[in-house]
């Protein structure tokens, strides 16, 4: 033989096999060729057994690949497969009961990312769940919702006459937001009164995050709306002015201010807590406490200035770190009523599709080591607002005639005492007296004599009760008062 069939022997037990070595080396390439082949067909032809076979690494997700195959597979009729993708992503998140992490689309990232910089449409009002309930943690100050007698705690139980029961925080902001110009009904339901109707017109809300203006005294006013991009920054540019203009002591208004970015909030503190200072302490679910300080000198312009912040139930989160950081360093006092109470602090996860993650990371502690959710931050001194600053918006569509009987007729009595008019005993009961002093309101405002409460009235009053209220702001009037007494 030559050398190409020289034969390859193999010895067995009992026999010996002889195989041709080109016979040999033809057998080793069929079998190579045919593993290939079966391989290449289960990556192509059966993908998906490959998939649902191998893919599930972690036992807790065999289910949730199980439904979505089934569903795209399945269900009577052509699945979205990225909505479903989303609202399972949503499910897990909502599983937290964390009413502070949510996961967004792509448009949903996007409007929030505007509200973030300062610019959007809508009512301008931060909201919450709490528990099932979707609750108002801020009205934003000059935004609709704020001019519309919104306040915090209120809770949204209605959007144009549909129920929330069962929504999500992203869902109500998606249905409140709208085009500038449009209506929006909102049914509020404040504490143990009855639930209310309020008409909100959208607007384009553009906030300069911080303003400023000079009271008496050469006693400066700050007010900060949002802990937004460059808020610092404007912050700092704040405080230049009023030195500039003679500040002598400085009163910081943060009411209704939601709060936003914590890293705003501590370069803030810094102009008035010195470097090397403890600003916040955080801690994560390894329950050990990290401390953010100070990186640079108190800035001269704050340095022994006298300060007061005003803080409401609508002051929240970044505004409730500013606050406890420098209540507790003695930089400032804090007057008003007790702050909303949110000691956690949430991260972003962006994605490639430009889908977001938030999601609680944290809770922060001040620096004093005094963890403040759900409980608020109590005044050094509490200063309330009057009662009328509490009472129910009318509707001006609604005609209140006596012999009613209800929670607006209470409203109605107290607004109709705080413009000087005597309505009688104030409460649920639309009597002849009220009658009365609304025939008296009317002839004052040159209205319609009708002792009736409706449309133009309507409109008048909310606008003389707004007006009295800019005008008699009792925390701000007691801030200056406070203020006086601090060297």
């Amino acid at each position: 033989m030559n050398n190409e069939h020289k034969e390859h022997e193999v010895e067995g037990k009992e026999k010996k096999v002889t195989i041709s070595l080109f016979r040999f080396i033809m057998l080793l390439l069929t079998a190579i060729i045919v593993t290939a082949a079966v391989t290449a067909f289960a990556m192509l032809g059966g993908i998906d057994n490959v998939y649902n076979q191998q893919s599930p690494k972690r036992a807790e997700f065999i289910k949730l690949y199980q439904v979505y195959d089934t569903l795209n597979s399945q269900y009577y009729k052509e699945v979205d497969k990225e909505k479903l993708v989303d609202s399972a992503i949503k499910g897990m998140v909502n599983g937290l009961d964390d009413p502070y992490s949510e996961y967004m689309t792509k448009s949903e990232q996007e409007e929030f990312s505007d509200s973030m910089s300062g610019d959007f449409q809508g009512i301008g009002a931060e909201m919450g769940e709490e528990g099932d309930k979707i609750i108002i943690t801020s009205p934003i100050k000059g935004a609709p919702a704020d001019k519309a007698g919104i306040q915090a705690n209120d809770e949204i139980v209605e959007i144009n006459g549909k129920s929330t029961k069962g929504m999500s925080s992203v869902d109500v902001v998606k249905k409140i937001r709208g085009k500038e110009g449009t209506t929006v009904t909102l049914t509020i339901k404040r504490g143990t009164d009855d639930p209310f109707d309020v008409k909100i017109k959208r607007d384009t809300i553009h906030l300069d995050s911080v303003e400023t203006k000079m009271l008496k005294n050469k006693v400066a006013l700050i007010t900060v709306t949002k802990f937004q991009e460059g808020t610092a920054a404007e912050f700092n540019k704040a405080l230049k002015k009023m030195d500039q203009e003679g500040m002598k002591k400085l009163i910081l208004d943060f009411r209704n201010n939601p709060g936003g970015y914590l890293e705003e909030a501590g370069k803030m503190a810094n102009e008035f807590i010195d470097k090397g200072d403890v600003l916040f302490y955080t801690e994560a679910n390894d329950k050990k406490a990290k401390s953010y300080v100070a990186e640079n000198p108190v800035n001269p312009i704050t340095e022994d200035l006298p300060t007061v912040i005003i803080m409401n139930e609508g002051s929240a989160s970044a505004s409730e770190v500013f606050a406890a950081a420098l209540n507790d360093h003695d930089k400032a006092d804090i007057v008003g009523t007790k702050s909303f109470g949110k000691g956690i602090v949430q991260t972003a996860a962006p994605f490639k599709d430009d889908s977001m993650l938030k999601y609680t990371q944290m809770k922060w502690l001040t620096p004093d080591k005094t963890w403040i959710h759900k409980k608020g931050i109590a005044p050094d001194k509490k200063i309330e607002l009057p009662a009328y600053a509490n009472i129910h918006i009318l509707d001006p569509e609604e005609v209140y005639v006596e012999g009613e009987s209800n929670s607006q007729i209470k409203s109605l009595e107290t607004g109709l005492k705080a413009l000087g008019y005597d309505p009688g005993k104030v409460d649920k009961t639309f009597d002849e007296e009220t009658t009365l002093s609304i025939q008296q309101f009317q002839i004052d405002e040159g209205l319609a004599v009708t002792g009736q409460m409706t449309g133009d009235a309507t409109v008048k009053f909310t606008e003389l009760l707004r007006d009295k209220l800019n005008d008699n702001d009792t925390q701000l009037n007691g801030a200056v008062k406070y203020i006086k007494t601090m060297k």
